[in-house]
């Protein structure tokens, strides 16, 4: 009898990755080869070669700093390298490792070999970023079933076997990234509304906020740079994530750290304490840029506040008391000034549904997408749409926007475009992301980004504005772009579809 194959689904986060599946109609976390649910997202290579993932890489991410890469999620789809032992590495190389060790685990936990798999991607990763985490996968051995956006995850884990109806505002923050998603659960079907994030907000600005700190206070009292001593410094960051971690469930915690140098003077010891007041006001600027994000989602979606009726917070960064806080806060604001729907002034106390893990809803979310495609459990439907607006360069250098941000996708888009010059024998078709009609590429100030190009020949001979050239935006269910363009009179054609520019 063959073994029945089984479909997991991945977390590929920033600073921590998980991986689940389906057992007995329900999704569970798999844990790795120390028996712990969440597998740190660190790569470190050893002078003799010897590749470590995870915990054992972490640990001495600072001694070894050289030759460790951390929240390598935030560099996919960049032109970025690492040098490591003389070897050059690119963002997706390292995911790969990541990746390859996610898989074995897996493997190892259920005694079968592991080829498909959801994996999910935050909601606001441009094209190239979504296909270089694709291309990972499939170098590691995986076949991507769906890139699935880390909110509709959490929204999926949080609407399993659930039969109400939902309004649900998803904010999902975790080590790098911040996501904001505003999608309506009815009938099976999530349909998202509403987009908008950053993926330069995360934990990972907290510890730096209390890890700055501490090095400000150590100066003052002993007139020494932590930062400047390797191994005082490694001791630092753990105890800072920690410090985070305590003050998600206390007022107070203090970190210490014995004998954390020695000066000529003898041993000295790290003992400064933190509340949660204090803490909050270190981190004041990024919680101000986790508020503005909610705010302009809800503006450019062009939905109310009082829309929602359920709160999903994921990424381990949401235990953040202050997170809850703002978010709580958000609505209740709004809620609060619409008296006439005879809402209490503490409608939002019900709001946040706290039955889900936040570190595990988006990889629980990732499972059972896996388990539908499985055919473990039953099928649910979901509706995704575009975080940037997408289209090509003109010849004046502005952009002409062929899908808007916020469009549903998988979606087909063909414009008609001419030439501009007279015996015209070719047009290069310049794809660009996330900018607007006013701009010019050329500008400085503007966010536009080249996705890429190619050249396109047209049937020569022709007057300006005489031939007829289709160009075709097409984006499949995991979000990657396919532009192709045609001469309709030539029959002439050509495309690209948007890979990562790490070669």
């Amino acid at each position: 009898m063959k073994k029945k194959n089984i479909f997991v689904g991945i977390d590929l986060g920033t600073t921590n990755s998980l991986v689940s599946y389906i057992h007995d109609g329900k999704p569970q976390i798999i844990p790795n080869e120390r028996g712990e649910r969440s597998t740190p997202s660190v790569v470190s290579i050893k002078n003799n070669g010897e590749i470590l993932v995870g915990e054992m890489a972490k640990t001495q991410a600072v001694l070894n700093s050289d030759n460790t890469v951390s929240n390598v999620k935030l560099s996919m789809g960049k032109d970025v390298k690492y040098n490591i032992i003389d070897k050059e590495f690119t963002p997706v190389d390292i995911s790969i490792l990541i990746l390859k060790n996610l898989k074995e685990n897996a493997e190892k936990y259920l005694n079968t070999k592991i080829i498909d798999t959801v994996i999910t991607v935050p909601a606001y990763f441009d094209d190239n970023q979504r296909t270089a985490t694709q291309k990972a996968a499939e170098l590691a051995g995986l076949n991507v079933l769906k890139l699935l956006n880390e909110p509709t995850a959490a929204a999926l884990s949080f609407g399993f076997n659930k039969k109400e109806e939902s309004r649900l505002l998803t904010v999902d923050l975790g080590g790098g990234t911040l996501d904001i998603t505003l999608m309506e659960y009815k009938d099976k079907k999530f349909t998202v509304k509403g987009i908008g994030g950053s993926t330069s907000i995360g934990g990972n600005n907290f510890d730096k906020a209390i890890i700055d700190f501490v090095l400000e206070e150590f100066k003052s009292m002993h007139s020494f740079d932590i930062s400047q001593d390797k191994i005082a410094y490694q001791q630092l960051v753990i105890h800072a994530e920690k410090a985070k971690k305590d003050l998600s469930s206390a007022n107070e915690t203090k970190i210490m750290i014995p004998y954390i140098t020695i000066r000529e003077e003898g041993p000295i010891h790290l003992n400064i304490s933190l509340d949660l007041n204090k803490f909050n006001n270190l981190i004041k600027t990024t919680l101000g840029e986790i508020e503005a994000c909610i705010n302009d989602t809800f503006e450019q979606s062009g939905i109310d506040k009082d829309w929602v009726d359920s709160i999903i917070l994921a990424g381990g960064a949401t235990r953040v008391p202050a997170v809850e806080t703002i978010v709580n806060s958000i609505i209740k604001n709004k809620n609060n000034k619409n008296t006439k729907k005879g809402k209490p002034e503490n409608v939002n106390d019900s709001l946040i549904k706290r039955d889900i893990n936040p570190d595990e809803a988006v990889c629980l979310g990732a499972g059972i997408l896996a388990g539908i495609f499985e055919g473990s459990i039953p099928d649910m439907e979901f509706c995704d749409i575009t975080s940037r607006e997408l289209g090509v360069e003109d010849d004046e250098g502005k952009m002409v926007v062929i899908i808007p941000k916020g469009t549903s996708y998988p979606l087909s888009v063909t414009h008609l475009f001419t030439t501009t010059q007279e015996n015209q024998d070719e047009v290069i078709i310049h794809v660009l992301q996330d900018g607007d009609n006013t701009g010019n590429i050329k500008d400085s100030d503007q966010k536009m980004v080249s996705l890429g190009k190619f050249h396109l020949k047209v049937a020569p001979d022709k007057k300006e504005g005489e031939p007829n050239i289709d160009v075709t935006f097409t984006i499949n269910m995991n979000g990657i772009l396919k532009v192709s363009a045609i001469d309709l009179d030539s029959g002439q054609a050509g495309e690209i579809i948007i890979r990562d520019k790490q070669k």
